[in-house]
C-alpha cells in the first residue's frame, strides 16, 4: 500500500509542471521569452537636436492610464545634477535615430514647456 501512495505521489509531481507550463499559455496568451539582448534601457539616452548637438538625456518614459507608453520626461541644463529641468515631452516629439533620440523641437522649444513636477 504504501508503494502505491509513493508512485500516486510521484505521478502527481510530475503532472504539475505541464499545468504550469498550461498557464502560461492560457487566458493572458503566450509569454515572451526573448532574453535581454532585445531590450536597451532608455534611462540617460542622449537626446540630440538636428545638428547632432546634445540638448538633454531621457529620464523616463511616461505611460499613459491604460498604462501604454505616452511620452518622455527630459533633463537638460544644469551642471553636475544641479540646476537641471525636466519636461515633458509627447512621443512623437522625438525619433531614434542611429542609438539616441533626436529632438523634433528646438532647445528653445524645450526650454519654454511647463517644468515637469512629480
Amino acid at each position: 500500500m504504501i508503494r502505491f501512495a509513493l508512485i500516486t505521489t510521484a505521478a502527481g509531481l510530475l503532472a504539475l509542471p505541464a499545468i504550469a507550463q498550461d498557464a502560461e499559455t492560457g487566458a493572458a496568451g503566450t509569454v515572451d521569452t526573448r532574453d535581454s539582448a532585445f531590450l536597451q534601457s532608455v534611462d540617460d539616452t542622449d537626446v540630440v537636436n538636428a545638428n547632432g548637438e546634445k540638448i538633454g538625456e531621457i529620464e523616463e518614459i511616461l505611460v499613459d492610464s491604460d498604462g501604454k507608453p505616452a511620452g518622455f520626461k527630459i533633463e537638460f541644463g544644469g551642471f553636475l545634477g544641479m540646476g537641471d529641468k525636466d519636461v515633458a515631452v509627447p512621443l512623437d516629439a522625438l525619433t531614434w535615430e542611429a542609438g539616441r533620440y533626436v529632438s523634433k523641437m528646438t532647445q528653445e522649444q524645450l526650454e519654454n514647456l511647463q517644468p515637469w513636477d512629480e
